[in-house]
């Protein structure tokens, strides 16, 4: 190893100390070499006009601060004080959807791209006549894939009102408002108008503490013969970990109430519906997660975000790596496919 690369190591950048952490290393016990202090300099006195030249008088004006400049995303930022955490703080800002959207691809704040969510309604025979009520629509990434991969009608509500407005915006930009109109709403008052051929939901009903009204709710919304489609965290057997248990509760911006993947089950025959699969893709979630990750560390080598981002991805990350140390030891990812009867 040449002396240059030892240094890399010793004195880590940001984009290695990021890599090591997320494969397990830790680099805070390496030995670090000084690095060569700076001189300090002595401040001009003022403007110099040429050598030995007195300086030039500066007019009162141009001391004066500079203007104010105002906010292009003060409306948005107000949005994010109406979801907060736990600890008070916003569950999604405008810095955490750019950063989500460095991990996870344009339009999208959370794994699974707009390709796979429109192969995953494909057996729902989805055409201009039908609709879709889509409950965790975030950005609208897939739900705009949806239409147009299938010309039909997608209806976007999403928890968070900063994702919500900032999702209707892009529709609007894209000039399918209509087609792909979303709105906020909140889950735990969930009171939908209206019929759909399907509904569907990422990662929702974990979140939902009166489980039991929220699934009548969604019945209610599905017209006979249409379908419901379900992707969520379901508790399977006793943890491997207490410690990392714990640990992901506690990361978790809100407070989260999976089920049993047998009580989902259940839950969905005893509202008439036939559920027809019950997949695990507990591996797939994963190695999505750990494939944008990959992706993510090469991309940063070419690119890196300014301060507030960087805080915020690392923020998303850290919430990401809770849930990989419970995938699979306690916790399941599962698809649910549920018909109604004529």
């Amino acid at each position: 190893m040449d002396l240059r690369e030892q240094d890399r190591w010793r004195n880590p950048d940001w984009r290695t100390k990021f890599v090591a952490w997320w494969e397990g290393y830790d680099l805070s016990n390496l030995a670090r070499t000084p690095r060569p202090a700076f001189v300090a300099r002595r401040p001009l006195r003022g403007p110099v006009d040429s050598f030995g030249a007195a300086p030039a008088a500066v007019a009162p004006a141009a001391l004066a601060a500079p203007e104010t400049l105002p906010n292009p995303n003060a409306d948005l930022e107000r949005l994010e004080a109406l979801q907060l955490d736990r600890h008070g703080e916003p569950v999604w800002s405008v810095a955490r959807t750019e950063g989500a959207q460095m991990l996870w691809g344009d339009d999208c704040v959370g794994p699974g791209d707009p390709q796979w969510m429109v192969d995953a309604v494909r057996s729902f025979g989805l055409n201009p006549a039908k609709s879709v009520l889509d409950l965790s629509v975030g950005l609208g990434g897939p739900a705009r894939a949806i239409v147009n991969s299938y010309d039909t009608w997608v209806t976007g509500l999403d928890p968070s009102p900063l994702l919500a407005k900032m999702g209707m915006d892009r529709s609007k930009a894209l000039g399918v408002s209509k087609k792909a109109p979303i709105a906020h709403y909140d889950p735990d008052h969930f009171n939908q108008a209206g019929a759909f051929d399907l509904v569907l939901a990422d990662r929702i009903v974990h979140r939902v503490r009166d489980k039991e009204v929220f699934l009548d709710r969604i019945c209610d919304c599905v017209k006979p013969k249409g379908g419901v489609l379900l992707f969520d965290y379901v508790i399977e057997g006793t943890p491997s970990s207490w410690d990392n248990w714990n640990g992901w509760r506690d990361e978790e911006p809100m407070e989260v109430y999976p089920w049993s993947g047998t009580r989902m089950s259940d839950e969905l025959t005893q509202r008439n519906l036939d559920v027809r699969i019950v997949e695990d893709l507990t591996q797939q979630h994963r190695r999505q997660v750990v494939d944008r990750v990959r992706h993510l560390a090469e991309m940063l080598k070419n690119a890196v975000p300014d301060g507030r981002v960087l805080k915020a991805l690392a923020r998303e990350l850290q919430l990401w790596w809770a849930r990989l140390c419970v995938l699979g030891s306690g916790l399941r990812f599962q698809r649910y496919v549920a018909m109604r009867p004529a």
